[in-house]
């Protein structure tokens, strides 16, 4: 991985998620193409996902393997193995030491602020044919998701992420799942700030807002998880550790 360049970087057709150990990366190869290549160690897997028929597929053996990623002093660069060449800049700086800081009790800080602070974490889980893993910062919500045991199920997602003292709030930017492909066509635009509207949040709800994003309403608030109404009737929370 790139030492001192961790982050989120974003560019007109790609957004990669570099950390110590694991990487994310989105690609638009073609205008119905998106991919995304998931690199754990010596590990590389792909989802391809055609958005003219909404399908996705998995690939284990694969010659995204050989993909590069450099950095020439002001952009991240993705190259693919057939040299496809992707210019990212950098939308958020990744710390390390943030994954793994310690939380302490402040009631400083706004219920907005906690959410922010609490909610970052980089992590990964694997089993047979099972693979969930995540890149939460500040600004987004990187998620990456194929279990292809009993019911075949992939969901891999790019989320801007919105606090505010109604809730939380996420744009989701792009999706990869096996019923929906699509990446915003001005992907460079994701490099903003995300500011949800307080107005589209619902007491005890999840909705759907006119721009595109999830609100989840804020449930209820401790010294050590914050709860949202997820959708379904879920329970969502961000516990302090």
């Amino acid at each position: 991985m790139l030492i001192n360049n961790y982050g989120i970087w974003i560019g007109e057709d790609s957004v990669v998620a570099v950390t110590e150990n694991l990487s994310i990366a989105f690609l638009r190869l073609q205008k119905d193409l998106i991919i995304s290549v998931i690199k754990y160690q010596n590990v590389t897997e792909v989802v391809y996902g055609n958005a003219t028929n909404q399908t996705s597929e998995v690939f284990k053996e694969t010659p995204h393997t050989s993909d590069k990623i450099s950095y020439d002093g002001a952009k991240l660069i993705y190259t693919t193995y057939d040299n496809k060449v992707f210019e990212n800049i950098l939308a958020e700086k990744i710390e390390m030491n943030d994954f793994t800081r310690y939380n302490e009790i402040d009631n400083n800080l706004s219920v907005a602020e906690k959410m922010e602070r609490w909610n970052i974490k980089a992590y990964l889980q694997t089993g047979d044919n099972q693979i969930r893993a995540g890149i939460d910062t500040r600004k987004y919500s990187i998620f990456y998701c194929v279990d292809l045991n009993n019911t075949r199920f992939i969901y891999c997602r790019v989320g801007q992420n919105g606090y505010c003292a109604k809730g939380w709030a996420m744009l989701p930017t792009i999706e990869i799942r096996h019923h929906l492909v699509r990446m915003t066509e001005v992907n460079l635009s994701s490099v903003n700030d995300y500011k949800p509207n307080e107005d589209w949040f619902v007491e005890n709800s999840c909705t759907f807002s006119a721009d595109g994003g999830w609100y989840w309403a804020l449930k209820d608030v401790s010294d050590d998880v914050i709860h949202f109404q997820g959708c379904g009737g879920d329970i969502y929370g961000i516990p302090r550790i």
